[in-house]
């Protein structure tokens, strides 16, 4: 085998360097082959920094590019995809169309039908026009945290074979449970452990408004190696071709749809490879690395010499147009000597070569560049492209590497040169007539010329269609093999188009690569034709390695096992061989495989040693046994197993999944009153689950509930008190008798002395980033005061704080059924509390597995949420007591009987042509195929269970005096402190009218209709406690008000009564207070406000109309110009933009904060999705404002729409103050749409109806 040199100085020109075509005497431009011309396409300010190229099915160049590489923000603006025009046809760019947008970097780009793919690390995206205005509308995530754009994801190519192939690094993804998963083969890739991850997580479709890029840290993060790898269309079916790289930036196929890439490494240098299905490329090997791969069998050798600088693109060229020279050529770039190799395929065995070395350049800038920047020539070689013109298109960076940004502009060089052969005419402008109409309506012959074209789109899209015809065109396709010569590239793609119709039948006889495409095409075959076993024996080793391919990829090693065998035996092809010894591997069972270490043959049991070292199958004295063997080669290879196992270069993130922090939400019921610890400290009621804070002061999160005590109410203790040694440390107040948990640090050795005495310790265990294990305890308390004593009582290790949980039992078993009698005298008594734990409480009466009521719940049953305005109390206890007395329409129980003869009963919740959704009692939900139902039938009974048996008469009347509470349409709950809004039942928001520490007034808590909160938790839960009393909900409030810091809570507002009492009705609700703003030391009044708050019931949401006047009747007073001025919103955490699934966006299509932050708006909205619904903020401020608003928006959550004037640069003392003279009023007005939409709304369109309802 040749051996290839490593860092070689081997790159020769044939280059006359004066007068070096048509452009060489452009002094920027690059110099080309004296045999070769160039032209500049396209230049700065249409492009910069132009990462990738592709052509669609019009022929027209699509260029990816952006600000995004090399070391974004979150709130970076996204790359976006371009399609480039030369609108009079002259052969250089006039004029661009962005056809997508928002991505992160793209590095790859491939067209299918009306289908672009965007390789935007750390993401796989696809776009859709779906109005043919050359914007796409549909945005499909198809696989998301892919890594960073470091060591990313390039290389997109489908392939005749209908697969979309992917060249991907070594970054590895985030992998935070449950929403940040990549699909289970990248992970097998990085090394990454993640139990109980999809292994394909499913694809996430949006609008082009609504699609919101992955931020993933630019900083080193890699995993074990990085890989080739395919899918099916959509994305179905992925799968590892080949492993073993670094960062593989370009991957491509020649016409006989044999692959090269090149791989990056700064140590070795750079490698160019050849992959196919099973091969290891030698990175994060398993156990023995080595670079270069040449006489090292455990890995596949480079397919050239490994060279010194950064290979990026790599594109074959067989144009028949273009000369010997320059046809059946690959052009790799190399962006860091900034020149273009030409590489010329030869084969060594069944092993790619280069035909000629040194390779010869065919473009260059004259000189190389340092990593941070380039000087000289304009030529910084990034992507290729052989484009419809028959021209070879380059893109080109600017000298920078990664943006350069000035003033928030990107001021980064591009260029795209078109390059091709003197004496050659580049087919510019010439479109065929058939472009112009749709594929469907293209008769054979002009199907077939772009089926062998060299353009993807162009061949892609025939594929498609001819395949769309169905068998119906099998004759014709054989008819076009048995006729005249046809180019390599119609050939494969030919005998493709017949395997993928017919795989078990498709076999081409004559040149070798229509045999070697028809093996290829039986590793699609159910079953394996004759010849696939013949061509284990043929001569040509190219001929063997897809057999020994296609058998592994069909499966079928079992049956092969003698040839397989026979084959290893006598093997002497390098390539052939791995092959063997790899199908071999998966194919047999692995005693049978230890079994054959005593083979007489050395090439088996070499071949099976390979298999069983890859899997460290093997102890160390079978090992030592096998280093004697007779056999040179395999004693070298359990020597060097011996001898230990080379180790991979991993960095940043562990390679195991984490649990993505999630905030702690509220119980449903609350079990306990009078919390209390014995220090200062925060303690709060929570649901347990994995992802949310263990403790109220610290960001450890709990990483594992054991099942039975998932979605318990437990207390967030505060891990600062952990310390503490005797005494009661914390008490409460148990409402009902419960089971009480303690979960107890482990390293703590033993638990509390208390703990000790009187509970049980169980078979359970708890995790926390902070303790691996936190032991579980028990013990059962009746209704009443509960004391706990000291974390550290009798505890001499150092560990956290214990964590408390409870479970209430609200029900038991009753000795006599309740009968309506019992219950009537009691409903004056009813208590709303109590009844709604019966109600939504998960050890209540169950109401909520298929009632919905305050958000909480499923929808299976008749909807309550206005039951006390229809039914009467009566009425409700006999509906509770005898279920099936009166059954709604619509909610009889079915019994459906499936052909297997399992019987499921429930209400039919959806039905569909295909297939019938069942919700069961209890709360799960079956989907049934139509086709496997043997009969249905009706049930007259009711789904609700029969309360009578486990609900005391007091605990029924608790019940009806929670429904009775729900009423159609707003009403308000005024408390001391607080002025509740509820609409149908449901909290939407609560008003402060008092707080000891938020000193401003506002709205708290604030939810949709359907119960979603949108603003944040207030007080503030999880990790977001950044601003916790200064950005509370919604509100009012200005950093500079006559002197006076109202923002920052330095001063004080004063609720000063209602001025109109709250009134509600079923559509709208109403009322105005007064509020003073007292100065600082609570002696004077700076001014006074009449704030009037009016909601409304909307299809998409609630409004609230906010009209504040400000006044002070006795003197002067101004408004500074802080940007922390204005109406305020903090929105929930999971729809924040930084570390939630937000989205900012304005009424120019300034998107986040980099793109709305000190812009002035007509609208702003702040939304992301909750349980798969779009909710979030709309704001629209009046235009009879005093000023337009301008929006001081961040990403972390707060938007303020500020009506004064920016300051220039930022400082508290005001630039501009805006005079309010004595006895006039400055009134501010806005319209506030809380909003809740499956698929979002039309914001436009929203905002325009809010502004009407203003009166503007």
């Amino acid at each position: 085998m040749t051996r290839f040199s490593v860092k070689p100085l081997f790159f020769v020109a044939s280059f006359l360097l004066q007068g070096a075509g048509s452009a060489g005497a452009q002094g920027d431009y690059p110099i080309p082959a004296g045999d070769v011309e160039v032209k500049l396409f396209a230049r700065e300010p249409l492009v910069r920094n132009p990462c990738a190229i592709t052509f669609d099915a019009r022929g027209r160049p699509c260029v990816g590019m952006g600000p995004q590489y090399r070391s974004p923000k979150p709130d970076t603006p996204g790359d976006s995809v371009w399609i480039l025009l030369d609108k009079d046809a002259d052969g250089e760019a006039d004029g661009r169309k962005r056809f997508a947008t928002g991505f992160n970097s793209i590095q790859g780009l491939t067209w299918r039908g009306s289908e672009l793919w965007v390789a935007n690390a750390p993401e796989l995206t696809m776009v859709r026009d779906l109005d043919g205005d050359d914007v796409a509308d549909e945005y499909v995530r198809v696989y998301t945290d892919l890594g960073n754009l470091e060591h990313a994801l390039h290389g997109l190519n489908w392939g005749p074979d209908g697969r979309l192939y992917m060249s991907k690094g070594n970054s590895k993804g985030m992998t935070q449970l449950p929403e940040r998963v990549a699909p289970a083969p990248f992970r097998e890739l990085w090394g990454v452990e993640a139990p109980g991850a999809p292994v394909f997580p499913d694809p996430k479709v949006t609008g082009a408004v609504d699609y919101e890029k992955t931020y993933h840290d630019p900083a080193d993060d890699w995993g074990v190696s990085g890989g080739v790898l395919r899918c099916e269309p959509g994305g179905a079916d992925l799968e590892i071709v080949s492993r073993g790289f670094r960062n593989p930036w370009d991957i491509t196929f020649d016409d006989g749809f044999n692959w090269l890439g090149t791989d990056n490494d700064q140590t070795h240098g750079d490698k160019i490879f050849s992959p196919f299905y099973g091969a290891d490329f030698g990175w994060g090997h398993a156990w023995s690395y080595d670079w270069e791969g040449t006489d090292h069998l455990p890995t596949v050798p480079a397919s050239g010499p490994l060279f010194e600088g950064s290979g990026t693109g790599v594109i074959y060229c067989g144009l028949e147009s273009w000369p010997e020279k320059y046809r059946g050529v690959f052009f790799i770039n190399d962006w860091l000597r900034r020149e273009v190799y030409v590489y010329r395929p030869g084969w060594e065995g069944a092993l790619m070569v280069p035909a000629k070395a040194p390779f010869e350049i065919f473009a260059r800038a004259g000189g190389g560049r340092s990593l941070p920047e380039g000087g000289g020539r304009a030529f910084n070689p990034v992507d290729l492209e052989v484009g419809p013109d028959e021209a070879l298109w380059i893109t080109s960076w600017g000298r920078e590497y990664g943006a350069k940004m000035v003033d928030g502009e990107m001021r980064n060089e591009g260029r795209i040169y078109r390059f091709w052969p003197k004496g050659v005419r580049p087919k510019y402008g010439q479109p065929a007539a058939r472009r112009s109409k749709p594929a469907a309506g293209w008769n054979f012959k002009e199907l077939t010329e772009d089926l062998g074209s060299h353009l993807p789109s162009w061949r892609v899209n025939a594929q498609q269609e001819l395949l769309r015809r169905g068998k119906k065109i099998q004759a014709k396709l054989r008819g076009l093999l048995a006729g005249g010569k046809l180019s390599r590239a119609l050939e494969t793609w030919t005998v493709w188009t017949l395997g993928r119709l017919d795989p078990e039948g498709t076999w081409v006889d004559g040149n070798l690569n229509r045999r070697i495409q028809s093996l290829r095409v039986q590793a699609l075959a159910a079953k394996l034709l004759p010849q696939t076993r013949v061509a284990l024996k043929d001569p040509e080793p190219r001929l063997r390695l897809e057999a020994v391919l296609a058998i592994r990829q069909a499966g079928q090693v079992a049956d092969c096992r003698t040839e397989l065998l026979e084959l290893a035996a006598g093997e002497r092809d390098r390539l052939v061989y791995y092959a063997v010894w790899g199908a071999l591997r998966v194919g047999l069972p692995v005693e049978e495989r230890k079994g054959l270490l005593g083979h007489a043959s050395a090439g088996v049991r070499r071949a099976v040693l390979l298999g069983l070292l890859e899997d460290d199958l093997l102890p160390a004295g079978r090992l030592k046994a096998l280093a004697s063997d007779s056999d040179a080669p395999t004693a070298k290879l359990a020597s060097r197993r011996l001898g230990g196992k080379a180790s991979y270069q991993q960095r940043g993130r562990p390679l195991h999944a984490s649990v993505a922090a999630r905030p702690a939400l509220p119980p449903a019921a609350v079990p306990l009153t009078q919390l209390k610890a014995a220090s200062p400290n925060s303690y709060r009621l929570a649901i347990l689950a994995e992802g949310v804070n263990a403790y109220s002061d610290r960001q450890y999160r709990v990483t594992h509930v054991p099942d039975e005590l998932k979605g318990e109410t437990f207390i967030q203790t505060a891990c600062s008190d952990a310390e503490l040694t005797g005494g009661t440390a914390l008490s409460f107040n148990l409402l009902y008798p419960s089971t009480v948990f303690l979960a107890d640090d482990a390293r703590g050795e033993l638990p509390p002395a208390w703990v000790r005495k009187g509970w049980k310790a169980l078979d359970l265990v708890l995790h926390t980033t902070d303790a691996e294990r936190m032991k579980i305890y028990q013990r059962e308390y009746p209704a009443g005061r509960v004391e706990l004593g000291a974390n550290s009582d009798e505890v001499k290790a150092s560990k956290g704080n214990y964590l408390v949980i409870i479970r209430p039992r609200l029900i038991q078993k009753r000795a006599r059924p309740t009968v309506a009698g019992d219950v009537l005298p009691l409903l004056s008594s009813g208590n709303v509390r109590r009844g709604r734990d019966l109600f939504l409480g998960r050890h209540g009466a169950t109401c909520s597995t298929c009632h919905r009521l305050e958000g909480i719940g499923n929808v299976f049953a008749p909807d309550l949420s206005d039951a006390g305005s229809r039914i009467k109390p009566e009425l409700l206890v006999r509906s509770i007591l005898e279920p099936s007395a009166a059954i709604t329409e619509g909610f009889a129980m079915q019994a459906i009987t499936k052909r297997s003869g399992q019987v499921l009963s429930g209400i039919v919740i959806g039905e569909t042509g295909l297939a019938v959704k069942l919700a069961i009692p209890g709360g799960t939900v079956a989907e049934i195929g139509k086709k496997q139902i043997l009969a249905r039938r009706r049930l007259e009974i009711s789904a609700m269970p029969v309360l009578s048996d486990v609900l005391a008469p007091q605990q029924i009347a608790d019940l009806v005096a929670y429904l009775g509470s729900k009423q159609k349409g707003f009403s308000f709950r005024k408390e001391k402190d607080r002025l509740e809004l509820r609409l149908d039942g449901r909290r939407i928001t609560d008003y402060l009218l008092e707080h000891p520490q938020l000193t401003r007034r506002g709205f708290i808590n604030v939810r949709t209709p359907g119960g979603i909160q949108v603003t944040r938790h207030f007080p503030p839960a999880g990790d977001d406690k950044d601003h916790a009393l200064m950005h509370p909900g919604l509100w009012m409030g200005f950093g500079h008000l006559d002197g006076q810091d109202y923002w920052r809570l330095k001063a004080r507002v004063e609720h000063d009564g209602f001025l109109k009492d709250p009134t509600a009705t079923a559509e709208e609700a109403s009322f105005t207070v007064r509020n003073r703003y007292l100065t600082e030391d609570g002696q004077g009044e700076s001014c006074r406000e009449i704030a009037r708050y009016r909601f409304l019931r909307s299809e998409e949401g609630i409004v609230l109309l906010w009209d504040s006047e400000f006044r002070n009747d006795e003197r002067d007073f101004f408004f500074g110009d802080q940007e922390e001025s204005g109406l305020g919103v903090r929105v929930a955490s999971a729809i924040r933009v930084k570390g939630g699934n937000g989205l900012i966006i304005n009424d120019a299509g300034g998107k986040n904060g980099g793109g709305t932050w000190g812009r002035q708006m007509k609208w702003i909205d702040y939304s992301g999705l909750i349980d798969d619904r779009r909710v979030g903020i709309l704001v629209v401020p009046s235009p009879r404002n005093p000023r337009p608003s301008w929006a001081h928006s961040r990403d972390y959550g707060v938007v303020v729409i500020n009506p004064f004037p920016k300051q220039p640069k930022e400082r508290r003392e005001p630039y501009v103050r805006t005079r309010v003279k004595k006895g006039e009023s400055f009134r501010l007005r806005y319209a506030v749409l809380i909003h809740d939409n499956a698929k979002g709304i039309d914001r436009a369109d929203a905002a325009a109806g809010l502004l009407k309802l203003l009166g503007d």
